[in-house]
């Protein structure tokens, strides 16, 4: 049986797909969240704790990895303008990355996305 091949799940192009030095956004709220549009994306600068970036709309089928070299903790929120959760909640609540931690995100279905936290 062969699988579907949903955005960014098998897809070889989107291991190429990496967004790098961003700057999450000072202020920490959802609606200025830097959006993230890349499979692979690494935060450079995060100044303040609490900082933000947003996911993009879940579909289903995506995988979102994210890494964080800044200095402070980063808040991850679901894409402005959706009803979209993350783990559950929602997703005007966001998450909470470390400095240095690393997050993955699956999207198993539309509206849905988990996390998948580094210590």
């Amino acid at each position: 049986m062969a699988y579907d091949r949903g955005p960014q799940l098998f897809d070889p192009t989107a291991i190429s797909s990496f967004q790098n030095g961003i700057t999450a956004t000072a202020g920490g709220t959802r609606a200025a969240a830097v959006p993230l549009w890349a499979a692979f994306n690494r935060i450079a600068t995060c100044a303040t704790a609490a900082d933000s970036v947003a996911l993009p709309p879940a579909t289903g089928g995506q995988t979102v990895t994210l890494i964080n070299s800044g200095a402070a903790a980063t808040q991850v929120f679901a894409a402005v303008g959706t009803s979209d959760t993350i783990n559950g909640t929602a997703g005007s609540t966001g998450i909470s990355v470390a400095a240095a931690g690393k997050a993955q995100f699956v999207s198993p279905g539309p509206g849905l996305w988990f996390s998948i936290l580094s210590a």
